[in-house]
């Protein structure tokens, strides 16, 4: 499990994990798109330090948050907007805890979440090492999360399940849920062939009342971090997939399925099935927020909002609480409401479809080929996150652009000026091979410009999908160097 600078852990145990700040992609400048704002986190203010974050709980006229970190951390609002630190849950992991997972020697707990229940509080978390299925999911109750009050006490229960490296999933980032009927069950899983489970619980004592199934699965990297909400008919299973723990480099993104029932299956918007590899992509980097995961729903007075973390482009990559205004479009998939973000400082961060104006096809990584070089190409639309991308502006007057898919950033390859030069894609390198210019041409259409050579991109003239690798050119006014910014 990878630490921060600033004491926070990730979850994750088989891979590393979460969240990804966006360095800053693009801007494009006002006067050149009339576009509106990308989502962006909340104007926050306070102890906002925070990997793995709990849904939001209301209690005694405060909201309560908890984080991984050590004795799982603990914090608290007036008005979901100042966060203060507070005491953290536990004096110590409990005994039993580490006696089930020997190789942990610290108190860093992982993942917690928190229902309220039987007229007390149930605190799920995770304990564990970083890279092992040898885990526990524990839980504690207290009467009340507030702990000015007299009756504020945690109480250990034990534990709810565990895993050893024999099991098919691995015990870790626990999400309680309720279904339609009342009835309790908790999601939890992390990588492995297995991936995440559901399993009932018994109300009273918090402890599984039947054998867990899995609800998502066969993803290329992950899943992981999963929460799951009823909506209107349907349950929404929210999973992460990516790296994490890697600051501005972790390629984190949050997905989302649904379904009718709590056990599945989990259908994305394509169809696909996640228990076989599918998802829709719900959130991923984006301006300053790279790598965002962990999801939690609060509900209050028919608002939903939505907590998760990030790592902050502005601020060397700390993972920090995101909270933002959920939505529901008209076929009731979520989505964060935009006119909650704030703008970025130096221009327009934005989420686009790149089109190019000769061929009408899109800028696109291949789905077979998601590595650092990878040669990007053009291809049909068909909502792919590898088709969409992320720009923001980087503070220097140029910008950035990143896929949504996998979070790596749009590279001129070594820097090369020669014509023909092939554009890939690379993770974050701070260097202006990844940094660009959009200037407005004719039509509503733009030339994307590189900040270390002064050449665009292009469509290769006269070559066809699929064998249509984009390419640097010296400036000509062809149609093939000219691209339409699509607001998703």
């Amino acid at each position: 499990m990878m630490t921060y600078e600033t004491g926070y852990v990730a979850r994750g145990t088989t891979q590393p994990r979460r969240l990804r700040p966006l360095l800053p992609l693009l801007g494009l400048l006002a006067a050149l798109l009339s576009l509106t704002t990308g989502a962006c986190a909340a104007a926050l203010t306070g102890e906002l330090g925070a990997h793995d974050p709990s849904r939001i709980t209301r209690c005694n006229g405060k909201y309560f948050l908890y984080v991984t970190g050590p004795n799982i951390p603990m914090r608290y609002s007036t008005d979901l907007t100042h966060w203060t630190a507070g005491p953290p849950v536990l004096s110590g992991v409990p005994a039993w805890a580490h006696a089930a997972v020997p190789r942990a020697r610290g108190e860093f707990v992982w993942a917690p979440d928190v229902v309220f229940l039987n007229s007390k509080y149930y605190l799920f978390y995770a304990f564990s090492t970083f890279g092992s299925r040898v885990s526990v999911i524990g839980l504690v109750t207290s009467p009340t999360l507030d702990p000015t009050r007299a009756d504020y006490h945690w109480t250990d229960q034990g534990e709810v399940i565990g895993s050893d490296n024999g099991s098919s999933y691995n015990a870790i980032d626990p999400c309680p849920a309720f279904d339609a009927h009342g009835g309790l069950w908790l999601s939890f899983g992390s990588w492995n062939r297995g991936g995440i489970q559901i399993v009932p619980l018994d109300k009273k004592t918090g402890k599984p009342a039947g054998p867990p199934v899995p609800i998502v699965k066969g993803q290329r990297t992950g899943p992981e971090g999963s929460f799951v909400w009823y909506h209107k008919g349907y349950y929404y299973v929210f999973e992460n997939e990516g790296l994490c723990c890697q600051g501005v480099n972790s390629t984190y993104r949050i997905m989302v399925g649904r379904s009718k029932a709590i056990t599945g299956p989990y259908i994305d918007k394509q169809g696909r099935d996640l228990a076989q590899g599918g998802g829709t992509l719900f959130l991923g980097t984006d301006g300053r927020r790279f790598g965002p995961g962990q999801v939690g729903i609060y509900s209050e007075r028919g608002t939903d909002r939505l907590t998760f973390h990030y790592y902050d482009g502005t601020a060397n990559g700390r993972p920090t609480l995101g909270l933002e205004t959920l939505e529901w479009d008209k076929d009731d998939w979520p989505r964060v409401r935009a006119d909650v973000s704030q703008p970025a400082k130096n221009g327009i961060e934005g989420r686009y479809l790149i089109i190019s104006k000769a061929t009408g096809l899109a800028l696109s990584i291949p789905v077979s080929f998601p590595r650092d070089g990878s040669p990007l190409d053009l291809s049909r639309d068909t909502g792919d996150a590898m088709q969409q991308w992320n720009v923001s502006p980087i503070g220097d007057g140029s910008l950035c652009i990143a896929s949504l898919g996998d979070g790596k950033f749009l590279d001129l390859g070594s820097c090369n000026p020669a014509d023909g030069t092939m554009i890939d894609q690379y993770r974050w390198l701070n260097n202006d091979c990844q940094r660009w210019r959009i200037e407005v041409t004719s039509d509503g259409a733009y030339r994307i410009v590189s900040k270390s050579t002064g050449s665009v991109v292009a469509a290769p003239a006269g070559v066809k999908p699929p064998d249509a690798p984009v390419q640097e050119h010296a400036w000509t006014g062809d149609s093939d160097q000219e691209w339409y910014f699509r607001r998703l």
